[in-house]
């Protein structure tokens, strides 16, 4: 086990773990999780929470309250914390997702091009929309922090992330490896780059007009125009590829099946997953589907209830 791995190990046993995140904050939902951080870092240390409170609500705790993830100086000599006299800093956040921990930015961190985001809802929804089963590649086309393979590990026998961002590769590979994901690496690309085909090809794309700086969370309509082609060219015959877009940015003459779900509410901006296989028969649907408590993300069934005409069929204008 690499030197990282223990590190992650010794992370989860000391309470970095979705169940003790859950019981820490109330969710172990990280989109919504940030907007509780404030206060939960303002919170008096208790030190069965420390590590969440040091990696997740991002707080600087004494190093005497830390003794759990001792030694320290594993966390220094990779990066994740700094010291200060008596008091330990998070340099980065390090959250538990499923069995893995991912690392992205801090919550607090201030925008910048190189910002390797904490996740939002279009991570999950795009990760969710992945139906089961074990292929043999699947590949992350702008990866940032490898949120969809590190939450569904299990889908494919070797998964490859890419990612023009070097500091989001540098987190990523660092979450794999804290994880101990030894058939998933992450490589600094371009989605144009040539790849391996795979059985599954994902991208959570950037978002038009987006005011971030970040690079993973704006572009313009140019990194469409690339990004569906290379994504076919990136997948095996009989392959799938998955994408959270906005609706404008699906093209209309995708060859082969197209679902696409939309799950924004009407006359709002539509953001939709679209399933796309482009050697099936030629089909296109569009649909829609109200998000609810119980399904705040979209699925891989959404995708089924839409072939099925089970869900609201829906213009690809009106959005």
């Amino acid at each position: 086990m690499s030197a990282l791995a223990e590190v992650g190990a010794r992370l989860r046993r000391a309470g970095l773990t979705e169940g003790a995140l859950l019981a820490w904050s109330g969710t172990h939902r990280l989109s919504l999780l940030r907007q509780r951080l404030s206060g939960l870092s303002a919170r008096p240390p208790v030190p069965a929470a420390a590590p969440l409170a040091l990696f997740v609500a991002g707080a600087e705790l004494p190093a005497d309250s830390l003794r759990m993830l001792e030694p320290l100086d594993d966390l220094l000599a990779a990066g994740l914390v700094e010291r200060k006299q008596h008091l330990v800093r998070a340099n980065v956040a390090v959250v538990p997702l499923g069995n893995s921990l991912l690392v992205c930015d801090r919550a607090d961190a201030p925008d910048s091009e190189d910002h390797v985001c904490w996740p939002d809802d279009s991570s999950y929804h795009l990760a969710s929309a992945i139906g089961p089963g074990r292929r043999a590649r699947w590949i992350d086309l702008a990866c940032g922090s490898a949120f969809a393979p590190l939450a569904r590990p299990e889908l494919a026998a070797e998964i490859r992330g890419v990612d023009l961002n070097a500091r989001a590769v540098r987190l990523a590979q660092i979450g794999a490896a804290l994880t101990h994901c030894r058939h998933l690496s992450i490589a600094e690309a371009d989605i144009g780059d040539s790849h391996p085909p795979a059985a599954l090809v994902t991208c959570n794309a950037p978002i038009p007009g987006d005011p971030d700086a970040s690079i993973w969370r704006r572009t313009d309509h140019a990194f469409f125009a690339r990004m569906w082609p290379a994504a076919r060219a990136s997948t095996a015959p009989g392959g799938e590829i998955i994408t959270h877009t906005t609706l404008d940015a699906v093209p209309s003459d995708l060859a082969g099946q197209v679902v696409t779900v939309v799950y924004t509410p009407p006359g709002e901006r539509g953001y939709a997953v679209t399933w796309w296989v482009p050697d099936a028969p030629a089909l296109r649907i569009v649909a829609q589907r109200a998000l609810t408590p119980a399904r705040p993300h979209l699925d891989s069934q959404d995708r089924e209830d839409a072939l099925a005409g089970r869900l609201v069929p829906l213009d690809s204008g009106a959005c």
